[in-house]
């Protein structure tokens, strides 16, 4: 039973502290539009103090825009000696709000004294007497519920639950699913916030289940790191990783919800301005172009470029044609390989060193430099240079000529023809799409590294341009990489001072390289789960997918136990499928029950089947998002399906593919061929178990030919 005194002193608390948020909000918009007022020009000074005060009143803004989230969502209250002061009491919200005084009115939720809301339990109170949950609807407070963890001055001997806040953490996983997921500030459990908190060096694996909150604790780190190092992401931003833009956007509503919009989202290939390009079609290509052998070949295409002249070749300069050899060329090309550095800048050595010999053999006569037989074959060159050769001054002044002549000569279109031919000026993109659409180029690069059947596996048409070939999201990684060869570091690229990587299990080797160039402190935090792998590698440990992100291999593996999300129905269906080709793991442990959730159809047409049975629980008032998800030879097929559908709540269903279903969640899914998820019979349980396990209470498999007994249930069908 609600106390009524305490709803009412907690409604006009939750009042007070949004009045209060709304006059800092104001404060800031009038600091802003004063300095814009002000007539602009004057001292140099001036700007930029007028341009810091609306940087800093626009950041505050958007800092305290949590759209209709309730600000305040907890209190906790210490027994004297508190940390603060005796006794005292502080309010847990999104954002810290303070009063004219600057005395704490909310505490923002990744403060230090905020810890103890999320992590005090009865064996550990942490100086916490009650733990109060604040139900709002925004400014509204329509429940509270307290938890007594401890006596006035000592522990009563009184364990809690695992769970902090059962009501509010039903409520949570109870709502239904939207396009855009939702935070779980208000219900963040001990585990959770033990990774959110964890300090920032180093490498951090969170390995979890499906259902266990690695999105979610994944993002909620990403902003409490941004609170508590500001300072750091001032100059080097922080980065979420996704599997797909799908993921991407599903997620995108979160952080600012949290007042973090600094953060920047990123699929691999879109950090790598590639953004929406699709996947290689076939496995073989996906594993072998993520393989770190990549690197050797890339590496190889480049020095392979950098080749001596095959035949003697004649620059007509001047009176005089000066040839170059197959020798001299080669000792040219040879010694600048010898230096370090990349490909593109050590083209001017090539000039340099190419033109400086040329020179001297057109001044001295050498045996590389002849005669031209016709005057009207004379080259012009410039006429005060012709001045300067004629009087053939000694000393210094000749030195200086050899210059003069060698400068000359480089800007001759017969000169940088020969350069181009020893040392081209390439791009990734030229220089990837070469090596792939000539088989020649490919075989002398592979030099013994791959096979006939990988040649044939990295191939593509010769006709197409490399301006108008589309990448893949596999190509796009190749091209990073292949970029610092060519140019060397860039610069103006973004260096991230952590990197929150999700969906991590099937990241590849060289996507791992990728995020290694990008994060140079080697500061990340990866989560994800090796069974819910179904990639090109299916078998690693976290030792091998963590081994090309870092230089050392150290890393810390939390561990996240217990299942919040998903229904112990769909936990006991998943867990059949995972013992299939994962022995001896440990059950993760489901907190709620939804009867009838799990059923299995064999019908002749099952896509058909599916469309009845989604169609079926819209028409009972089905709240929510669905899936329906089907192999990828069936998508058109699906989207047809539904685009005929004359229920309206087709708008509530998502048709994807088992790629582009990763990372999602759903009230329900249905899913169709359960077997040809996938292109090959090796990875079919995995993609199966990903697929069940995308939903929160509803899962419906349709199949057109019989199911294996291990996946049967006498109480499912």
């Amino acid at each position: 039973m609600v106390n009524q005194e305490d709803l009412e002193f907690e409604s006009a608390y939750v009042k007070m502290a949004y009045d209060r948020l709304d006059a800092i909000k104001e404060q800031a918009r009038i600091a802003m539009n004063q300095v814009l007022e002000v007539e602009k020009g004057g001292t140099h000074q001036a700007k930029v103090e007028r341009d810091v005060v609306v940087r800093s009143s626009l950041a505050r803004l958007e800092a305290l825009d949590i759209g209709d989230q309730a600000l305040v969502f907890g209190r906790i209250d210490f027994v004297p000696p508190a940390p603060l002061s005796e006794g005292e009491s502080f309010h847990i919200g999104r954002v810290s709000v303070n009063s004219e005084s600057m005395e704490p009115l909310v505490v923002d939720w990744r403060a230090p004294i905020a810890e103890a809301f999320y992590r005090a339990t009865g064996k550990d109170p942490m100086g916490v007497h009650l733990r109060r949950h604040i139900f709002c609807n925004r400014d509204v407070v329509e429940n509270v519920e307290d938890e007594i963890l401890m006596g006035s001055l000592e522990d009563d001997g009184s364990d809690s639950a695992e769970m902090l806040s059962p009501s509010a953490l039903y409520a949570a996983i109870s709502r239904p699913r939207s396009q855009f997921m939702n935070d779980i500030v208000s219900t963040i459990q001990s585990e959770q916030d033990e990774v959110v908190r964890h300090p920032l060096s180093g490498v951090l694996v969170v390995q979890g289940a499906p259902g266990t909150g690695k999105t979610a604790v994944a993002l909620h780190r990403a902003a409490y790191l941004m609170y508590t190092y500001r300072w750091r992401f001032e100059r080097q931003p922080l980065l979420v990783l996704g599997p797909s833009s799908e993921f991407v956007k599903y997620i995108s509503r979160v952080l600012p919800s949290l007042g973090e919009s600094g953060v920047e989202l990123h699929t691999p290939e879109g950090l790598c301005g590639y953004g929406g390009a699709p996947s290689e079609k076939t496995l073989a290509a996906r594993r072998l172009k993520g393989d770190l052998k990549m690197v050797k070949l890339l590496q190889r295409a480049v020095k392979d470029r950098q080749r001596p002249l095959r035949k003697e070749t004649r620059v007509a300069f001047g009176r005089k044609y000066l040839t170059i050899t197959p020798e001299l060329s080669r000792e040219i090309v040879d010694q600048v390989k010898r230096r370090h550095g990349p490909h593109n800048p050590k083209r001017k050595i090539v000039e340099s060193k190419l033109a400086q010999y040329l020179a001297e053999q057109y001044l001295e006569g050498g045996e590389h430099a002849v005669d031209v037989e016709s005057v009207t074959n004379v080259i012009s060159i410039n006429a005060g240079l012709e001045d300067l050769i004629a009087q053939n001054l000694p000393g210094e002044d000749s030195v200086d000529l050899t210059k003069e002549v060698g400068t000359a000569l480089r800007k001759s279109r017969e000169f940088q023809l020969v350069v181009e031919r020893m040392w081209p000026r390439l791009t990734a993109e030229q220089t990837l799409h070469d090596l792939f659409s000539h088989r020649a180029l490919l075989k002398l690069a592979s030099r013994s590294l791959l096979s006939e059947g990988e040649l044939d596996t990295l191939m593509i048409r010769p006709e197409d341009s490399f301006l108008s070939h589309r990448w893949s999201r596999e190509d796009a990684i190749l091209l990073d990489e292949l970029k610092p060869l060519l140019d060397g570091q860039d610069d103006t690229q973004v260096s991230y001072g952590h990197v929150v990587v999700d969906e991590a299990q099937d990241i590849s080797p060289m996507t791992a390289r990728l995020l290694r160039r990008r994060c140079r402190s080697g500061s990340m935090t990866v989560l994800g789960d090796l069974a819910q792998s179904f990639g090109p590698w299916p078998k690693r440990s976290w030792d091998e997918v963590v081994s090309p992100l870092v230089a050392s291999k150290g890393y810390e593996l939390k561990e996240l136990s217990v299942n919040y999300r998903t229904s112990q129905e769909i936990s006991t269906l998943a867990d059949r499928i995972k013992n299939q080709y994962m022995f001896g793991f440990e059950k993760t442990k489901a907190i709620r029950s939804y009867p009838g959730g799990v059923e299995v159809f064999v019908h002749r047409d099952p896509l058909a089947q599916a469309g009845r049975g989604i169609e079926a629980i819209f028409r009972k008032g089905g709240r929510g998002r669905y899936a329906l998800i089907v192999p990828e030879s069936d998508l058109q097929m699906s989207y047809e399906m539904v685009n005929s559908g004359e229920y309206a709540l087709w708008s509530a269903l998502s048709v994807l593919d088992i790629e582009r279903v990763r990372g999602l969640e759903f009230d329900g899914v249905f899913i169709v061929r359960p077997f040809n998820l996938v292109d090959d019979i090796a990875r079919t349980e995995r993609a199966l178990y990903v697929a069940v396990t995308r939903a929160t209470n509803l899962v419906k498999i349709y199949e057109s030919e019989p199911l294996p007994d291990w996946l049967l249930d006498p109480k499912l069908t």
